[in-house]
């Protein structure tokens, strides 16, 4: 029987505490490539990092990438997902194991909160509108604002004033 292997998958998670920005500089410095593509990682697809790795070098990645901030997934190769995270591998305390290897996570992820969720050709053509700004003027704020014609002159009201005498 031969050993299984391993596929590092990386969804463009950070764990917690991270931002960003220093995972990707530090993915950067950790792969000897340039800011360009490692932004292309963080896409929020899946991607492959690495494939047929045995358990120990699959784990020895992950732990490494974790210092770094950058989540992955070790998956089996034959097909079941291993969705644990470093930390969580050095304390669980053993469990009665299982027929099955089904994770206890579900296989879900959010996508980094970065970028544009909608594609360009997804996107309604916002059409730019023309507003007709001639009737407007701008005046210096001192005196009267308004013009003789633009002023309505009302008549004064004649109003009665009764005489009230308090002594």
């Amino acid at each position: 029987m031969s050993q299984a292997t391993y596929s590092l998958i990386f969804h463009g998670d950070l764990i917690a505490g991270f931002t960003a920005g220093d995972v990707k500089a530090n993915l950067a410095r950790l792969f000897k490539s340039s800011p360009q593509a490692v932004e292309k990682l963080f896409s929020g697809r899946p991607l492959v990092l690495r494939k047929g790795l045995s358990r120990a070098q699959a784990e020895q990645f992950q732990a490494t990438l974790a210092k770094v901030g950058a989540q992955v997934v070790l998956k089996n190769e034959g097909g079941s997902d291993i969705a644990k995270r470093a930390s969580e591998s050095k304390t669980a305390e053993p469990t009665q194991v299982s027929q099955s290897e089904e994770p206890l996570v579900p296989n879900w992820t959010l996508a980094p909160m970065e970028g544009n969720l909608v594609k360009d050709h997804e996107r309604e053509p916002v059409v730019e509108v023309q507003v007709s700004t001639e009737h407007i003027s701008l005046r210096a704020a001192e005196g009267l604002l308004l013009d003789e014609s633009e002023r309505a002159e009302t008549a004064a009201v004649a109003v009665s004033i009764p005489q009230w005498d308090l002594n």
